[in-house]
């Protein structure tokens, strides 16, 4: 199996080369992942700790994990802070931070996977080393916020940063410090940095009910995970975010239309590449409806490029469709389905590629600090191109949220795949793993 396949955006889209072993096709590339961290004006940080984490139909930085509500096109007002900032609070550089918006924030990923593989659970991520400790994400964010309430055009940015984080791994762009990749005598380094996630943003509130525009690099605006694992409602990632795009480089903008319509439209430089010889004009839009009194919503998405694997350059450019449906069945009790379809073409000794993945989610908040997920994923390589096994895989997930604290999160997570086609894991058909996550936020 490549060592560095599935190691990252640039090892999903087959951007660095990876050393190979018996197990693995050189024709295999590795995945590209992202998942909404934008979908509206950036969130305050009262979004970002949503009170549930059930999965809604992403609208905003990542998708929320909780309810089918609309959220308005600017963000709400900036609420309770972090510990850094009320650590600063009162003190001149706290004052210096207040009087030009800014804030700044972030929080540390730790896990431990029990597993019945000796080594790592590969194609299953981001936490895909066995039966060891690691930080998986260690994340620092800068912000300015856009004025919700400014009757004229407003500015704000945000940059958020692994540094340093396994997690990196999957999520590097090609063109952008992906040399890690290769670093540790030809493989990737352990840890590594990414500024994952960096970009203007100008509001408009004039336009429509509030027009969006971001220009910079950006969570990928589909499905109903995120890189950000502060939004997930389980700790692992689904198969069908691990082998799609995790994020793009260009301009995005945000138009509400009304208090239930919502339409993305961006021009970027393709998926998981930052600037490169190999860069490939692709549009990525959505539409979404979501009446604020309602307790339905439906996402729509698309990545459309060349969709044609790049020989030359050894990399991935997939065109992909997305819709996600979310209905609140209570306050309490939330049920979601994404489905993803992606393809491409030119795939040496393969041709015409293509994967499709059906995920479920069902969350329960069982007290203020508590939340119950299951989720159930059925995703098909069917070439084998994107997993380096072909084959359709099933993965039933398990697991609670605790936050005895808003800064300390506790997520145990009880998980089995299998694939009936293949053996992915370690030789094996199937992987059984038991993973505990801390994060602490600050």
């Amino acid at each position: 199996m490549w060592s560095a396949l599935f190691l990252g955006g640039a090892l999903a889209m087959g951007q660095i080369p990876a050393p190979t072993s018996p197990a693995q096709s050189s024709v295999l590339d590795s995945p590209v992942v992202v998942r909404p961290a934008d979908y509206a004006p950036t969130p305050s940080p009262s979004e970002l700790e949503p009170q549930t984490l059930t999965i809604e139909v992403p609208l905003a930085q990542a998708p929320s994990p909780a309810t089918t509500q609309t959220k308005p096109a600017a963000p709400a007002s900036v609420p309770d802070r972090w510990a850094l900032m009320k650590a600063l609070q009162g003190t001149w550089y706290g004052a210096e931070l207040d009087d030009h918006q800014l804030a700044v924030s972030g929080w540390a990923s730790m896990t431990f996977t029990g597993s019945t593989d000796r080594h790592d659970q590969l194609p299953m991520g981001f936490n895909y080393l066995a039966n060891q400790f690691t930080l998986q994400q260690n994340l620092v964010r800068v912000e300015r916020f856009v004025d919700p309430n400014a009757t004229t055009p407003t500015w704000g940015f945000r940059s958020d940063t692994i540094l340093p984080g396994l997690d990196y791994r999957f999520t590097i762009a090609r063109g952008l410090f992906d040399r890690q990749l290769v670093a540790d005598n030809g493989t990737p380094n352990l840890y590594g940095i990414d500024p994952v996630q960096f970009y203007g943003e100008l509001y408009v509130p004039e336009i429509g009910r509030g027009l969006d525009i971001k220009l910079g690099r950006f969570f990928a605006q589909y499905g109903a995970e995120s890189i950000d694992t502060t939004q997930n409602a389980a700790y692992s990632r689904a198969y069908n975010f691990l082998y799609n795009p995790f994020t793009h480089t260009g301009l995005l903008t945000t138009l509400k239309l009304t208090d239930a319509w919502i339409v993305q439209n961006g021009i970027v430089t393709g998926s998981d590449v930052f600037i490169d010889p190999a860069d490939n004009p692709t549009y990525i839009g959505s539409v979404k409806w979501a009446p604020p009194t309602g307790r339905d919503s439906v996402l729509v998405s698309v990545i459309v490029g060349k969709g044609r694997y790049d020989v030359a350059r050894s990399f991935s450019n997939p065109e992909l469709f997305d819709l996600i449906y979310a209905h609140k069945f209570t306050d309490r009790l939330t049920y979601t389905v994404d489905t993803t379809y992606s393809f491409q073409t030119n795939v040496p000794k393969l041709g015409f590629v293509n994967n499709w993945g059906v995920v479920q989610y069902l969350t329960y908040q069982l007290s203020s600090k508590l939340v119950a997920t299951g989720r159930l994923e059925l995703f098909d390589d069917v070439q084998g191109q994107r997993t380096g096994y072909k084959g359709l895989y099933t993965a039933l997930t398990t697991g609670v949220t605790y936050k005895p604290y808003p800064y300390f999160w506790l997520r145990p997570e009880l998980r089995y795949d299998t694939n009936g086609e293949s053996r992915p894991f370690e030789g094996k058909p199937d992987l059984l793993t038991a993973t505990v996550n801390v994060v602490l936020r600050w």
